[in-house]
């Protein structure tokens, strides 16, 4: 079973492959021993298997994680040819062998322990040849090689290479068990298309985690750099904090390299960094964090431990370096500096001074020292605080200049909000940052920096909406004053943000003013208690100024672009409306075009029935779910009352809708209503509103706009159908007035109009057409006007002559037509309703599907009713004569399709 099947004799060529190719699929069978059936979606000449792989190599390409990546590539490949097995192999070019990385099988355990070189087997075959192979007889293949271990099974194997970018990066292979195994044609090639895409998304795979490797480690080292090193230790620091736990932080730095670089050459520099590497590797736990921070700089972070275990490390990997020679530098010695959090610092920028602060004591008292941090036992310069703030000072003005060139060149709140995040980091240290935006009674996240620790390990924390006078945020935001909070855990305004665990962190919040309204809040938190001090509150009061101004200003320009956003929309919704031909299409553009203006997923139309006073549904739509027979299509009149007298657009809660009807079962319930008159009758427009999303008094003005539209266009609409039926019902007039001398035919016009619309709608015309349809009905004889009233009514046969004459209506009927430009098409229907389907018709000769589909329709239609009425020359044939003749002119006279259309309907009356 599973045949990597070897090349022993006679190989298979390129041009036994492309014959297999040319091979028409055959019928899907079932294999007799297998639990699922070999039954496959891909039909010969379907498209539809190429439009799923087509949105398959989008969600394939889109997996980042190589062994994911392997995973999807099995289950979306199921999703396109059903399979009893699949297999996936990573080529090594070097030492030209095929290692398993995946295998779904019974046997995957033997697969999976068994490699086998380029050229064995058919996979084998197909990497040394780079072709894809189907063999449907796998077992008897010549070139078969089974896996040891695996039955010897009739089996049929679809094995095809994956390559990438020119390079071979392994295969794919797929495989049906049975007597009766076998793959189509076409399911080979959809396999080959699809073959494409896994390596493509393995390649990419590939280099991503590649790439993810060289960003985060030093490239001399292997260690993690600079950038990793400060990322691990906020993510152990805040575990740290929401588990109550410790995270200890040693730093070293070697005595004297500069020494060995000068001395001895960079080569020896280097050699003696990795061995450093080595020795740091081998000291530590699996748990913890070795990088290089610098250039003879190291860090190590350790979860979990306290001052004790990483003294003790410190001393036994000083120890371990100890033993190191350096040409004739000797022994190497390092200065450790140790620092324990949330002992020393609470937050991870801290914890780096502190243990940085260590281990620059322990380099100043001599070499191969290891110092805790200890503030007491620290030589600090004289006039630190002092420059300390001189520095802060200089940071603040630079941080507002660079801000204030930024804010200038922006008018998205959300930019904003994000750059303040961003700017703030430069000054005050944080570990988050939020900024939100007031909205009515609301305070809505416009922006966030940083981390939230979630209460469960993995669980995703969304930073939500808040309530004016809730929380820290909202306190401040409903006072207008600013608040600095030591202790966030024992504040009176502190409120937990939901799913997050609970931590000991500091809190700075202050309002964003523009004149005497509070238009937002900041708000940043620092791990650990009494973070913040008054000089950090200042200077993010002077930011916030800074930043109400650009928010206000972002906020008016966000209203204008909008508005002019809904001007447009009203403008192209009007004329696509305006365009519409009927109530009925009228309808259908408007619940589309409303659900999309407004976002919404779904969207009806409803008006007042002038009887009963229900409220009927005349058009819906919904971009999600399938409408059902059981869906509301008519509202009572007396669910009605507390609503009628409404002329302004409003929300509909879940509750007010669950009084008349229960929610689709993708919507809460909610709904924004705009009511509109037509001509005395009450109707609305209703867009669902998302679940879980919010409108607001900008989506109420637009359903009012498009209401107001909607109106008009139902007006129009309906005043054109009126329009139109009295037209129609003119034209019916003059056609009967033609034949207004025949007393047995005055409703011939009207009787073979109605079935010639019956016969159209069974032929599936569309709504136009069978409007020409009607009217050229209608009109097909208003040429006899001008045929004297002798030879129309003459009693006996016609003379040649004679005949000749009444074969000119079709052409005079069109010229009468001919001044109204709305009749173009019916001028072409009526010129030829007495062409023969064969070409002997008259007045052109024309033939076949070059007669006018409604042309031929009138044509069958009038000479079943010419041969069931009494004529001037004739009595009626009857019924039975009339249908076996036009059975007998199918063909030749007649449409065949339209003849047998027409007898059905026929029969169904």
């Amino acid at each position: 079973m599973f045949a990597e099947r070897a090349l022993k004799a006679t190989p298979w060529r390129s041009d036994e492959v492309n014959e297999t190719l040319r091979m028409s699929d055959p019928a899907p069978k079932s294999v007799e021993s297998a639990g699922r059936p070999q039954m496959s979606l891909v039909s010969p000449g379907s498209a539809e298997p190429y439009r799923r792989l087509a949105e398959i190599f989008h969600d394939v390409l889109s997996e980042e994680n190589p062994t994911a990546l392997l995973a999807r590539i099995a289950d979306t490949l199921a999703e396109l040819i059903p399979y009893e097995d699949v297999h996936i192999y990573e080529a090594d070019e070097v030492k030209r062998i095929l290692i398993p990385v995946l295998a779904r099988s019974q046997w995957a355990d033997q697969v999976m322990s068994e490699t086998f070189s380029f050229g064995e087997g058919i996979t084998g075959w197909a990497v040394v040849n780079r072709e894809p192979v189907l063999a449907n007889k796998a077992h008897l293949d010549p070139r078969v090689r089974f896996v040891p271990g695996t039955p010897v099974d009739p089996e049929a194997l679809i094995a095809v290479p994956l390559i990438a970018r020119g390079r071979l990066k392994g295969t794919l292979n797929i495989y049906r068990v049975g007597e009766h195994a076998e793959f189509t044609a076409e399911e080979f090639h959809l396999a080959t298309r699809f073959g494409d895409a896994a390596a493509l998304a393995i390649d990419n795979a590939h280099i991503r985690s590649r790439l993810e490797h060289q960003a985060s480690t030093d490239a001399l080292t292997g260690l993690y750099n600079h950038r990793t090193f400060h990322d691990r230790l906020r993510q152990e620091v805040m575990r740290a904090s929401a588990e109550h736990d410790t995270v200890a932080l040693v730093m070293f730095d070697l005595d004297d390299f500069k020494k060995v670089n000068d001395v001895y050459g960079h080569g020896v520099g280097d050699q003696l960094l990795l061995q450093v590497a080595d020795v740091l590797r081998a000291s530590v736990r699996a748990s913890d964090v070795v990088c290089r921070i610098g250039g003879e700089e190291f860090a190590i972070i350790l979860p979990t431990a306290d001052l004790r275990h990483s003294i003790a490390l410190a001393e036994r990997v000083g120890t371990e370096l100890g033993k190191l020679e350096v040409e004739a530098a000797g022994g190497l010695t390092v200065s450790t500096g140790v620092a324990v959090g949330p002992l020393h610092a609470a937050n991870p920028r801290e914890l780096v001074a502190c243990s940085e602060a260590a281990m620059m004591t322990a380099k100043a008292r001599g070499k191969g020292l290891i110092v805790p941090y200890d503030e007491s036992t620290l030589e600090r310069p004289s006039g630190e605080r002092a420059r300390r703030a001189d520095v802060r000072s200089i940071a603040h003005m630079k941080m507002l200049q660079s801000l204030s060139g930024k804010l200038s060149r922006l008018n998205d709140v959300a930019r904003i909000g994000l750059t303040i995040a961003d700017e703030l980091r430069l000054l005050i240290d944080y570990h988050n940052c939020r900024v939100f935006l007031r909205d009515g009674d609301d305070l809505m996240p416009i922006a966030f920096r940083g981390d939230l620790t979630a209460a469960e390990p993995g669980a995703p924390v969304k930073l939500s909406p808040t309530k004016i006078g809730r929380g820290v945020t909202g306190r401040v935001a409903a006072t207008g004053k600013p608040l600095l909070i030591h202790d966030a855990r024992r504040s009176e305004f502190g409120e937990q943000i939901a799913g997050t665990a609970e931590i000991e962190e500091s809190l700075l919040a202050v309002p964003l003013s523009f004149g005497s309204r509070v238009i937002g809040v900041i708000v940043i938190s620092k791990l650990g208690v009494n973070q913040f001090d008054e000089d950090d509150l200042r200077a993010l009061e002077v930011l916030a100024g800074h930043t109400s101004v650009a928010l206000e200003n972002a906020r008016l320009y966000e209203a204008q672009r909008r508005e002019a956003e809904s001007a447009t929309a009203l403008l192209e919704f009007a004329r696509d409306v305006a365009t519409a031909e009927g109530i009925a299409e009228v309808a259908e553009r408007v619940v589309i075009g409303s659900a999309r203006i407004l976002s919404s997923p779904s969207a009806s139309l409803w008006l007042q029935d002038p009887m009963s006073g229900d409220l009927a549904r005349l058009a819906a739509y919904d971009n999600v779910a399938r409408r059902d027979e059981h869906e509301v299509v008519a509202i009572p009149a007396k669910h009605l009352g507390p609503w009628l007298g409404r002329t302004e657009p409003y929300f509909i809660e879940a509750a007010d809708y669950a009084a008349i009807a229960a929610p689709p079962e993708h919507l809460d319930g909610r709904f924004a209503v705009a009511p509109l008159m037509v001509e005395g009758r009450w109707g609305v427009i209703a867009a669902a509103i998302p679940p879980e999303s919010m409108f607001a008094d900008r989506e109420l003005e637009l359903l009012g706009g498009l209401a107001q539209q909607t109106k008009l266009a139902l007006q129009s609409a309906g005043s054109y159908e009126s329009l139109e039926q009295t037209f129609v019902t003119t034209v019916e007039a003059l056609a009967n007035a033609l034949e207004a001398n025949d007393e047995y035919t005055s409703t011939h016009a009207r009787w073979i109009t109605d079935l010639a619309l019956k016969v159209g709608m069974e032929l599936g015309l569309e709504q136009k057409e069978l409007k020409w349809l009607e009217l050229g009905a209608l009109f097909h004889d208003i040429g006899k006007i001008g045929i004297p009233s002798a030879i129309l009514l003459k009693p006996g046969p016609l003379t040649p002559e004679e005949r000749a004459v009444v074969e000119t209506h079709p052409l005079l009927g069109e010229r009468i037509l001919e001044p109204i430009a709305q009749l173009a098409e019916v001028r072409r229907i009526v010129r030829s309703c007495h062409e023969r389907f064969d070409g002997e018709g008259y007045p052109d000769k024309l033939a076949g599907d070059a007669i006018p589909i409604e042309s031929r329709i009138i044509f069958v239609c009038d000479a079943f009713h010419a041969m069931t009425t009494d004529r001037p020359y004739r009595s009626s044939l009857g019924e039975e004569v009339a249908r076996a003749r036009l059975l007998e002119g199918a063909g030749s006279q007649f449409d065949p399709l339209v003849v047998e259309t027409c007898l059905r309907v026929l029969d169904e009356e």
